[in-house]
């Protein structure tokens, strides 16, 4: 175990950072392998400079460092009220984050022991997904092309966004034993949101046949209203030239996307993994 200088709470020996007021712990108090994990900066106690310590960096990060400083960066972690609470200062190659493997580590069970990584490249940080079941998600700054199997966090919604095939889209009235089953007329959808459940399960499918669908709390196409988190009109799924759009309507809690794959960061975007929010800032 180590104690916190500023805040005098005990972390665990593989913890980098303080886990309850986010101060970098020293580094002759981490273990060897924390250590070459975060590329921990330490000072050099012969020149009095600062120098990395862990392993050598990789020839892209070398490039990176030439004829420049280093620039670290913060995660801060957002409060479910919209405050702020600690604020991480990480300096590094590479910053791994989970649950229980890694250099910043929170008691999330919806988090992986190694969930997701931070690295450096030639255009800034990059956040890249480690996990496939809960995945990383992220803030909307605008307008964003959706792709079969997108998943979406809306409010406390979880959506799978699917694409339809053409049977799927054109089917035939059904025909028992000769005669035509009479049904509600129904437009042809052009794709569907699936509900999905914690049992990782799905509870309601919508289908989309509309051009324009909105979904929110009150005034909108697709209602929940049970979902405190969600605005009255929160985002807005579209169709256009044989694609489908989905942008937020300017909702408090805002509406995210789930990563793909690698992502280039900027400096105010937010993060969701599992319950934790996160918003990244440079320097």
């Amino acid at each position: 175990m180590m104690k916190c200088g500023r805040c005098g709470n005990l972390n665990g020996s593989e913890v980098v950072f303080c886990q309850f007021c986010g101060t970098r712990l020293p580094v002759e108090a981490l273990s060897e392998g924390a250590n070459a994990r975060a590329g921990v900066i330490a000072s050099n106690r012969s020149t009095d400079k600062m120098v990395e310590s862990g392993p050598v960096a990789s020839p892209m990060a070398a490039a990176i460092r030439v004829g420049q400083q280093q620039v670290g960066f913060r995660l801060v972690v957002v409060h479910r009220d919209g405050t702020d609470g600690i604020s991480y200062n990480l300096l590094g190659d590479q910053i791994d984050i989970g649950r229980s493997e890694g250099d910043l580590l929170f008691e999330d069970p919806h988090l992986a022991p190694r969930h997701a990584r931070i690295v450096a490249s030639l255009t800034g940080r990059v956040l890249t997904p480690l996990e496939g079941r809960n995945g990383v998600y992220v803030r909307l700054r605008g307008p964003v092309d959706l792709q079969d199997g997108d998943y979406l966090l809306v409010g406390k919604q979880v959506l799978k966004f699917e694409l339809l095939t053409d049977a799927e889209r054109n089917l035939r009235p059904a025909l028992e034993h000769g005669v035509v089953v009479f049904g509600t007329p129904v437009r042809p959808p052009w794709a569907r949101l699936r509900q999905i459940t914690p049992a990782a399960v799905t509870r309601d499918v919508f289908h989309l046949t509309r051009p324009d669908l909105v979904l929110g709390r009150e005034t909108a196409d697709l209602v929940f209203s049970d979902d405190e988190f969600m605005s009255r009109r929160h985002a807005q799924i579209s169709f256009r030239n044989g694609r489908g759009h989905v942008e937020d309507l300017g909702s408090s809690n805002g509406t995210f996307l789930r990563l793909r794959g690698p992502h280039g960061l900027n400096s105010g975007d937010l993060i969701r993994m599992g319950d934790e929010l996160l918003r990244f800032e440079i320097g």
